[in-house]
C-alpha cells in the first residue's frame, strides 16, 4: 500500500484485528502536528442528528478561542493537575462573552 492522501487519513475507517479483538481505527487514533482532528457526533435535538463532523482546529487557535471563550475548557484527560482553575478561568470568560454580547445586542 502506497502512502495515504490528506482525505485517505481524514476519512479513515480502517477496521483492524488483534488478539481477536476488532476495533476501528480513524483519524481520531492518528497523531496530527500542531492541532487536533476530532468527530463529533451530533446529538438527538440538533439539526444533523446522527451526521458525524471532522473538525480540525490548530494549537493556536484553540488557544486564541479559548482566551475569547469562543471554546469552552471542559477537562483533561490525562491529569487532573490545574483542570479546576482552567475550567473556572474559563466559565468566567464564557460568562463575560455573553455578557457583552448581550450588550451589543447580539443575543
Amino acid at each position: 500500500m502506497g502512502i495515504a492522501s490528506e482525505e485517505d487519513l481524514l476519512w479513515k475507517n480502517e477496521k483492524d484485528e488483534r488478539s481477536n479483538q476488532v476495533y476501528y481505527k480513524t483519524i481520531e487514533s492518528e497523531m496530527v502536528d500542531n492541532g487536533t482532528i476530532d468527530i463529533l457526533n451530533a446529538g438527538y435535538g440538533s439539526k444533523h442528528d446522527g451526521e458525524r463532523i471532522l473538525l480540525a482546529i490548530c494549537d493556536d487557535c484553540i488557544k486564541e478561542n479559548l482566551a475569547d471563550g469562543t471554546l469552552l475548557y471542559f477537562s483533561n484527560y490525562m491529569t487532573k493537575i490545574g483542570v479546576e482553575d482552567k475550567v473556572e478561568k474559563s466559565k468566567k470568560t464564557y460568562q463575560r462573552r455573553c455578557r457583552l454580547d448581550g450588550l451589543l445586542g447580539d443575543e
